[in-house]
């Protein structure tokens, strides 16, 4: 409904009957996948994805994540997880108090940046979120999708949809990755895949329901609940 997959909510329950990180990460990382297609598929019907910018940040998100994924043990994850909790902080407020202005669709002729500058931002954004996404194992939409209603300046509908879909793409190159490496448990992954599944494709067609304004509001809620858990994850570590 607002977006989000909430793979770093699901997490900690994962862990908890998983003797291995890794597992854990790569059964989450597919459960996310499985839930984001299918509601991405529900906001694809509702004309509710920016396709232009899907491609760009998944190519670009998918290109981050590898480069990621290859300097995590050289990162401390606590550290790197305290500091996304401050991004997500910093996002959920803004969207709560609404001071960011949606741009419309007849607007984007007016743009004062060019084509290029914008294709050149959205490219730094999503290889940005993916290098960080890389590194702690997570699609982080917490911090892409608020990044696309603050700065690009796109509809929080339209945004919810982009970022389901582009955190698919992302999801599975993950996925594939901790499928080579044998660290998912196919069990949990089968019985809360499926179950994530119909609950993502029912929850986008709520998204509609709302105002912008309060659906905003309602993201910003749910990304202080993603800060808090990312704190006490970063904690738990240390």
């Amino acid at each position: 409904m607002v977006g989000l997959l909430l793979g770093v909510l699901r997490f900690p329950l994962i862990i908890g009957v998983e003797t291995s990180i890794g597992v854990a990460a790569g059964t989450n990382i597919g459960i996310s996948t499985m839930a984001a297609i299918p509601a991405a598929v529900g906001h694809l019907r509702q004309n509710k994805i920016n396709i232009r910018i899907f491609f760009v940040m998944a190519i670009t998100g998918a290109v981050g994540a590898f480069c990621g994924s290859l300097l995590t043990k050289y990162v401390p994850v606590a550290l790197l997880l305290s500091f996304i909790g401050i991004i997500v902080s910093y996002e959920s407020v803004v969207l709560i108090r609404g001071t960011s202005k949606i741009r419309k669709e007849s607007d984007t002729k007016n743009e004062s940046l060019s084509r290029n500058k914008i294709l050149l931002i959205e490219s730094i954004i999503g290889f940005a979120i993916g290098f960080l996404g890389g590194l702690v194992g997570l699609v982080l939409g917490s911090i892409r999708l608020p990044t696309m209603i603050s700065v690009l300046k796109i509809k929080p509908s339209v945004a919810i949809g982009t970022n389901l879909a582009t955190s698919s793409v992302m999801g599975i190159s993950g996925l594939i990755g901790h499928l080579v490496n044998n660290e998912v448990d196919f069990l949990i992954l089968i019985v809360m895949g499926f179950a994530a599944m119909v609950g993502g494709y029912i929850g986008a067609s709520f998204t509609h329901r709302f105002s912008e304004r309060n659906l905003k509001r309602i993201i910003g809620i749910v990304l202080i609940v993603v800060a808090i858990t990312m704190f006490i994850r970063a904690a738990t570590i240390l």
